[in-house]
């Protein structure tokens, strides 16, 4: 065993016997990834849903209309992106609308505002960006729309969108949690209207496009689908603003 170690060892030997150049480490001025890769993918993701209502406020408060106009068309001159454009919503996808509010992109004159808002300010001013482009659903249209959810999505995705209907437990994968930040802010509207159209097959999702529900007189055509998209994203979103930090005046300890 001696003999035939020492005879695994004779090339290691010899290789380092034989290379001519030092060997070092990595220093600080020589990384192994670059910070800036590193930095620039870094997202974290909202702790309560994102409000349109409180994403004006952040709007306005950093002056976005000055190039981006009151409505998100742009001011010739000083912005070229229409953030009302439909087509440029659908096609967008929140985390990429986040990286670009937090760290800017390459060639883009924009400021960062990773060291100027807060994370939770951060978030709604994206959610409101993409309200400009696709306005969410007002309160009676959500109300129409429960019963046809409650009838056809439910069963899978749970009344509250939880992804636990009566019939998770027996799918693999389990349905989707549409309160889920990390999945859902990984998708465009364009990809979520693929998937409530033409379904997954290789997750048990079907196909609803030009589909009817008989019993609630609707049918699944390309305008209503554009609506259960926006109905699921009402899940991980807010068009109500969020509930003031309540400040008590009475002095620390005495019973109000």
């Amino acid at each position: 065993m001696r003999k035939e170690a020492l005879l695994l060892l004779i090339p290691v030997v010899a290789a380092l016997s034989g290379c001519t150049q030092k060997m070092s480490l990595p220093t600080e001025k020589d990384e192994l990834v670059s910070k800036n890769v590193t930095e620039a993918k870094v997202v974290i993701f909202p702790d309560v849903s994102p409000s349109i209502p409180d994403g004006k406020k952040v709007w306005e408060k950093m002056n976005c209309a000055e190039c981006h106009g009151l409505d998100g068309k742009p001011v010739a001159g000083k912005a070229t992106k229409d953030l009302s454009e439909k087509k440029y919503g659908a096609a967008s996808m929140p985390l990429d609308q986040y990286r670009f509010v937090v760290y800017g992109q390459p060639g883009v004159q924009h400021p960062e505002f990773k060291d100027k808002l807060t994370r939770r300010e951060l978030w709604d001013l994206v959610i409101y960006v993409r309200s400009l482009a696709t306005p969410p659903l007002k309160d009676e249209e959500i109300a129409a729309i429960d019963p046809v959810f409650g009838s056809n999505c439910a069963v899978c995705h749970g009344k509250l969108g939880f992804g636990d209907g009566p019939l998770a437990k027996n799918l693999e994968p389990i349905p989707a949690n549409f309160h889920q930040f990390d999945r859902f802010y990984d998708r465009t509207d364009d990809v979520l209207w693929d998937h409530i159209a033409n379904g997954i097959k290789w997750e048990g999702m079907p196909n609803f496009l030009n589909k009817t529900d008989r019993v609630k007189n609707v049918k699944f055509d390309e305008a209503y689908i554009h609506n259960l998209v926006k109905y699921v994203r009402n899940f991980h979103t807010s068009n109500q603003p969020s509930a003031p930090m309540q400040i008590s005046t009475r002095p620390f300890g005495k019973a109000e």
